[in-house]
């Protein structure tokens, strides 16, 4: 075992003194996350209180109460207007409470800056709507307790309030990319450049034999990954400010080394049935692109049509990207990723299956 970690750590020095390799694995990572980052809002993993000016024209006790409703929500009320056109303002008509009282129709506004609403603006749309909504029930039904007029059967969907987008969501989506960039392209490219050097053939007759070239190659492209996502996120935390946390980063940890091994046996597999280390990387490209585009990669997998969504759950990085999205966004436990982990195991067992079947010492 130690000469077979000697051959990894040996290959791995040679792949580091190839200058392409820092653009692949920091240069272009962090541009991707630059520009990709701003096609979205920059949102954390964190719950933050929505700033919304509050202007209350109604001077009756009604419209004090819909506010103390409205407090109990995720919102940060502002009464004093600094600003001459907030971001998000309610307005509370006059004689709100004598309409009320009345039960004559009023008309609540709540004006928006710009002609689009972002994640935030939609948050307090739902947290006004609830506001109302207790409101209503309570003045008109006498009942404190809205739940025992309606019956909602829900479940869990973790604790974000949004669609993850920006550097949030594209860090993570980077890793998986460039994972896959990497260990193809120098994992595939290093196994032809042995067999044609006739390396392998050397290395055949030690004690370690074919099983141990293998591994030794595998070990190379799990080193490769490990450099590749800890480079990522710490130059992503320091130039970014990408934080999620300690317990979120270490299960996010255990996605990427399952991920890692299935496209470490992928490389292996490509490095042993295609000629020359070009096609090596003219398919590495290819096949990169389409997994990381269709799994989700490159844009947040909730956005788009549901016959994306369904092409993406039969691709790894479908399985990978929505793991990694329960853990950093959703918080849900990590047994909730469990079927995803088993699934990426899977497409591991059969490309390591492949790629031990034609895995081949001599030049093809």
């Amino acid at each position: 075992m130690k000469g077979i970690l000697g051959f990894a750590l040996t290959e791995l020095k040679l792949i580091l003194k190839e200058k392409s390799f820092y653009f692949w694995a920091i240069v272009l990572p962090l541009l991707f996350i630059f520009i990709f980052s701003n096609t979205g809002e920059n949102n954390f993993a964190k719950e933050v209180k929505v700033p919304v000016f509050i202007r209350n024209l109604d001077k009756g006790k009604l419209s004090s109460e819909l506010i103390n409703y409205l407090k109990k929500e995720k919102l940060e009320l502002v009464s004093n207007n600094k600003k001459s056109k907030p971001s998000r303002e309610l307005i509370i008509p006059e004689n709100f409470t004598d309409k009320i009282l009345k039960k004559e129709k009023i008309i609540l506004k709540f004006k928006v800056k710009g002609t689009k609403l972002d994640s935030s603006s939609i948050q307090v749309k739902i947290s006004l709507y609830r506001a109302i909504y207790k409101f209503l029930i309570k003045r008109y039904l006498n009942i404190k307790k809205p739940e025992e007029v309606l019956s909602i059967k829900s479940k869990w969907a973790g604790k974000a309030s949004y669609i993850p987008t920006g550097v949030v969501h594209q860090m993570p989506a980077t890793i998986l990319t460039f994972l896959l960039f990497n260990i193809l392209i120098f994992g595939g490219t290093n196994l032809i450049k042995l067999r044609e050097r006739g390396i392998l053939r050397r290395f055949v007759i030690t004690p370690f034999g074919k099983k141990g070239i293998w591994v030794g190659l595998f070990l190379t492209n799990m080193f490769v990954a490990t450099l590749v996502s800890l480079v990522i996120i710490i130059i992503s935390a320091f130039l970014f400010s990408v934080s999620y946390g300690i317990i979120p980063i270490l299960n996010m940890l255990i996605i990427l080394f399952v991920f890692s091994v299935f496209v470490s046996s992928m490389s292996i597999y490509f490095g042993s049935v295609l000629k020359r280390a070009e096609a090596v990387v003219g398919v590495s490209v290819l096949v990169a692109n389409l997994l990381a585009g269709l799994g989700g990669c490159w844009w947040p997998i909730e956005i788009v049509p549901e016959f994306m969504k369904k092409i993406a759950m039969m691709l790894p990085t479908g399985w990978a990207m929505e793991a990694l999205d329960k853990l950093l966004f959703y918080k849900f436990p990590f047994v909730s990723v469990m079927t995803n982990i088993i699934v990426l195991t899977l497409f591991t067992i059969f490309f390591a299956i492949l790629s031990i079947k034609f895995f081949k010492i001599e030049k093809v």
